[in-house]
């Protein structure tokens, strides 16, 4: 089973404390949890062009999480349908965070996912008026409908998500085989950003001889 948030964090502080105390509260696990998903967004990347030639679209199921009855609802000064993410979506090339979006009685007819602003541009083809299949493309942290039939009142949502949205328990989906890599990556990026100086000074204070 994979690392869960809690024991990522309390090992990363572990071993950087090395049974110091007064270090552990450098490392907040608020944000060795953001350094996790900078992480896991690379990791993807990375598989994904070692598997494919660097044209790969496929992402190993250990990374997605599955969201069921996403409620859909209705911007009432637009008419358009959305819903809104359950959880943050780590940014991947080509937008493939988001992985599929479908009705919760209807898997196998997922919907189709459009690039965002890409009905200005196909609006104008008539073969687009004759498209039924539910459209749906990604706006912040919200998902917007075209075509979704009016009966449709909740979704299922599988994307890569960020860790924010899991329990401390729960397991963080990265495949067993990357965890190592996984934890050793975010251990450096925590020492580099400790490494970086921070300007305490203040440039405007006329008291500071220059």
């Amino acid at each position: 089973m994979s690392i869960t948030k809690n024991e990522l964090s309390e090992l990363v502080r572990d071993i950087k404390s090395g049974g110091d105390p007064s270090t552990e509260g450098k490392f907040h696990p608020t944000i060795i949890w953001k350094v996790a998903d900078m992480v896991i967004g690379g990791l993807i990347e990375m598989a994904m062009y070692k598997t494919q030639g660097g044209n790969g679209y496929d992402i190993n199921g250990d990374f997605i999480t599955t969201f069921k009855n996403v409620e859909v609802r209705t911007d009432t000064d637009t008419d358009e349908k959305y819903s809104v993410l359950p959880a943050p979506v780590i940014s991947l090339k080509h937008n493939r965070g988001l992985h599929r979006v479908s009705e919760m009685k209807n898997l196998e007819d997922a919907f189709a996912l459009v690039p965002n602003g890409s009905h200005d541009v196909f609006s104008i083809l008539d073969a687009h008026y004759l498209n039924k299949k539910t459209e749906v493309y990604q706006e912040g942290g919200k998902i917007i409908y075209r075509n979704l039939r009016p009966t449709v009142d909740k979704v299922m949502v599988k994307m890569v998500a960020g860790t924010s949205a899991l329990d401390p328990d729960s397991p963080i989906p990265i495949p067993a085989s990357m965890e190592d890599s996984f934890l050793q990556r975010v251990l450096e990026i925590l020492d580099e950003q400790k490494l970086t100086p921070r300007d305490k000074v203040n440039d405007n204070n006329p008291n500071i001889p220059r």
